[in-house]
């Protein structure tokens, strides 16, 4: 069954076997299931500004957040992959050291005085670029990031829904940001961190 047209940049997923949903026929259905499973970590932590011990900023509370996005349509939800090849991310093998030192240094981050946009910035280039899951890797560092600035007192980034269709304007800026942030320069995702915070 192969239910994924790939969107630019997005992560080709192949293999279905670890599909919990076997109602889901269509790329339709698997959508609206993931949407429902999201919403309910998004009202979790972005209802309210989410505290410390709920949202500990660490690599195992990280996995869990994929757990609780996800956990409802896929068996692998919050484990860390095993396979390379993935057209972005750390070998995966590389993966569990680089969330230890992705939270490592957002404890530092929380003592200095750095642009809490420009944190939320980097925290999401950051995390797409170790891109420690099969699938859901954009969505979940979306999250992250705006939990980071959510618990931190900031506006929440609310992203357009334009955001997960194959061709749209701000997909291609989005896409054209994460491309850049790869290079060294995060100063076009910076921008749309702050064209779209509440």
């Amino acid at each position: 069954m192969n239910l994924h047209r790939n969107l630019q940049g997005e992560t080709p997923l192949d293999d279905y076997s670890g599909l919990k949903l076997r109602r889901v026929k269509t790329r339709e259905q698997l959508n609206a299931a993931e949407f429902l499973n999201n919403y309910e970590a998004f009202s979790k932590y972005l209802n309210r500004k989410p505290t410390k011990r709920m949202a500990p900023f660490t690599s195992r509370w990280m996995l869990r957040l994929h757990k609780e996005m996800f956990s409802a349509v896929w068996v692998w939800a919050g484990k860390i992959r095993t396979t390379d090849g993935l057209n972005i991310g750390v070998p995966a093998h590389q993966v569990e050291t680089a969330l230890e030192n992705l939270a490592r240094d957002l404890a530092c981050w929380r003592e200095g005085e750095w642009d809490l946009i420009e944190q939320s910035a980097t925290l999401h280039h950051r995390s797409v670029q170790i891109h420690p899951f099969l699938d859901g890797n954009g969505r979940w560092s979306r999250l992250l990031a705006n939990i980071w600035i959510k618990q931190n007192g900031g506006p929440v980034i609310t992203w357009p829904t334009e955001l997960r269709q194959a061709t749209s304007v701000i997909r291609d800026r989005y896409m054209e940001a994460i491309k850049q942030a790869d290079k060294g320069d995060i100063a076009l995702l910076v921008s749309l961190h702050r064209q779209y915070s509440e």
